[in-house]
């Protein structure tokens, strides 16, 4: 395109310069001077054909090149168009996994979860026969066939537990550790404080939510839920 435009540009110079030096000869020199320096226009008017048609050839060489230029880029854009699409279509297929991935880790904590909840209303029901099978084993443990007579012979209303008079048996004593603080709701009972060690029996007619606890020279009743049995 450059070379074009100087072309043209060379060409009407050229022109004008002969124009001026017609001019110029015919107002300073002789007519037989003019005769001699004047051009003839039939040998500048093939030397402008060339140079026009060398401007054309280059005119068409710079479009033509344009063109190829025009050409080999459409081409490249196409490629990257293809590479973009493909590479968008590998990140819409690994997020839709990515997302059943997802759906499938929650679904299993849910379930998973759920078992474990179940198992641990299950263990805590298990948990909450234990004590009452504590007191009856012990009770059934302690009674002898004497006492056991009297207890058949004695009347359905027996007389309130008295503790000061409640004597620990020889056998069936065990020890348990205090889970938690306890403060005694009256003088049968016996205050706790949590982690100590005290020694535990079951007598005849007592509850058996209740046992009889002994630290040193206090003695009193202590709920079993406080408790852990050790021996």
């Amino acid at each position: 395109m450059f070379l074009c435009s100087v072309c043209l540009f060379l060409l009407i110079l050229s022109d004008a310069l002969c124009f001026c030096f017609h001019v110029y000869t015919v107002h300073t020199f002789t007519p037989s001077l003019f005769l001699q320096v004047a051009p003839d226009l039939n040998e500048t008017r093939p030397r402008n054909y060339v140079l026009s048609a060398s401007a054309s050839a280059l005119w068409t060489e710079e479009v033509e090149k344009a063109e190829q230029d025009l050409r080999l880029a459409q081409t490249e854009f196409d490629r990257q168009a293809e590479v973009t699409r493909l590479l968008l279509e590998g990140i819409s297929s690994t997020h839709i996994n990515h997302l059943r991935c997802l759906h499938e880790f929650v679904e299993a904590q849910a379930a998973y979860y759920k078992h474990c909840h179940l198992h641990m209303q299950e263990l805590q029901r298990d948990l909450g026969r234990l004590p009452d099978a504590f007191a009856l084993n012990s009770l059934h443990s302690v009674v002898t066939p004497g006492s056991a007579a009297e207890d058949v012979s004695s009347p359905l209303e027996a007389e309130p537990l008295k503790i000061e008079e409640v004597q620990a048996p020889a056998t069936g004593t065990r020890k348990a550790k205090v889970l938690y603080d306890y403060d005694a709701a009256d003088s049968s009972e016996l205050s706790l404080l949590a982690d100590e060690l005290i020694t535990v029996y079951t007598v005849p007619g007592m509850d058996s939510d209740w046992l009889v606890g002994e630290r040193g020279n206090q003695k009193g009743k202590v709920p079993v839920t406080y408790l852990e049995l050790l021996s």
